[in-house]
């Protein structure tokens, strides 16, 4: 087993204790839980509008005991930070291999009993209204389900909010997701675009 900033024995459970209380300092609230029936899928994010989201990512996900992964461009996977961003669970990705990325991923789907991969469907901290649809593409071909997670600058909570079964509309799914979306406010409301 590969040990992530999650899955450290004694580091981990530290992890969790600062993490609550960082999120009790800044008053930001986790809210929802975890479908405890579900040990497989993707889990989406967003509004995603601030380099600022990634401490929230570490802290919440601390807290709720989760060990993802996330996919991140494979140039950043250079020396001490390439080392840094696998050990927080990152996968290194070239994004010129689109078709074979989902195959790929959808594998190690079915490799392990739990997986987790986080994704931003904006694919962008800038607006973007055109989302990205890898994350529907490895629901579908991994066959689990997306956990939807939203950000709120405005009520400070970064909430749970359920589990979607993905469907052969790609586009209807993505209209309803981002109609949920769009009533949400990320840390730099101008960088999201409905």
């Amino acid at each position: 087993m590969r040990y992530t900033l999650f899955t450290t024995p004694i580091l981990s459970p530290i992890l969790r204790v600062i993490s609550r209380v960082i999120l009790k300092i800044i008053r930001w609230r986790v809210v929802g839980s975890i479908p405890s029936d579900q040990r497989k899928y993707v889990l989406i994010v967003a509004p995603h509008t601030s380099n600022w989201d990634f401490v929230l990512f570490v802290l919440t996900v601390s807290v709720l005991r989760l060990k993802p992964s996330v996919l991140i461009k494979s140039t950043l996977f250079v020396g001490p930070l390439g080392w840094f961003l696998r050990y927080c669970g990152a996968i290194p990705v070239n994004r010129s291999q689109a078709n074979s990325l989902v195959s790929y991923i959808a594998s190690i789907y079915q490799e392990h009993e739990d997986f987790v991969l986080i994704v931003t469907p904006e694919g962008t901290r800038s607006p973007n209204a055109n989302w990205k649809r890898g994350f529907h593409h490895v629901a579908t071909a991994a066959q689990v389900p997306i956990l939807i997670v939203y950000v709120d600058s405005v009520i400070k909570t970064i909430g749970i909010e359920g589990v979607m079964e993905p469907t052969d509309d790609i586009e209807g799914d993505i209209i309803k997701l981002k109609k949920f979306f769009d009533t949400k406010s990320g840390l730099k409301p101008k960088n999201y675009a409905s």
